[in-house]
């Protein structure tokens, strides 16, 4: 093969080796799930967004009060706001933060604990997009 078809075939294949270098490794996702009980609170950075919350047992299922800012280095860059909500036993929901990422907060079958995840996009999704 000439080293012009070469450069040809690795320019062609920059796209996706850019892709695969931009998804998260298993092992960074599980650096970023939290499972908390009652009362302890989490902290979670996704994108440009940090969200602090907690939970109590409430009606058989988990209401959570989440706020989150949207910050600049160590300065908030807008309000913050404060979200509520009741996550039935089994249940999950994501908070939308920004480029497609969110945060995952999932309420045990139990509802004695939640588990609290940043939630990336595919990246071979987008790619393909």
């Amino acid at each position: 093969m000439s080293r012009l078809a070469i450069a040809i075939a690795a320019t062609a294949l920059l796209p996706f080796a850019a892709a695969a270098q931009e998804k998260t490794s298993h092992s960074d996702y599980l650096r970023t799930v939290t499972v908390r009980k009652p009362l302890h609170a989490f902290s979670q950075v996704v994108g440009a967004r940090h969200f602090v919350g907690f939970f109590v047992v409430a009606n058989d299922g988990c209401a959570v009060t989440v706020v989150d800012a949207t910050v600049g280095g160590d300065l908030l860059a807008g309000a913050p706001r404060k979200q509520k909500f009741v996550l039935p036993a089994g249940g999950r929901t994501e908070i939308k933060a920004d480029h497609g990422k969110a945060l995952g907060v999932g309420c045990s079958a139990d509802a004695n604990e939640i588990t609290v995840a940043v939630l990336e996009p595919d990246a071979a999704a987008s790619a393909s997009n």
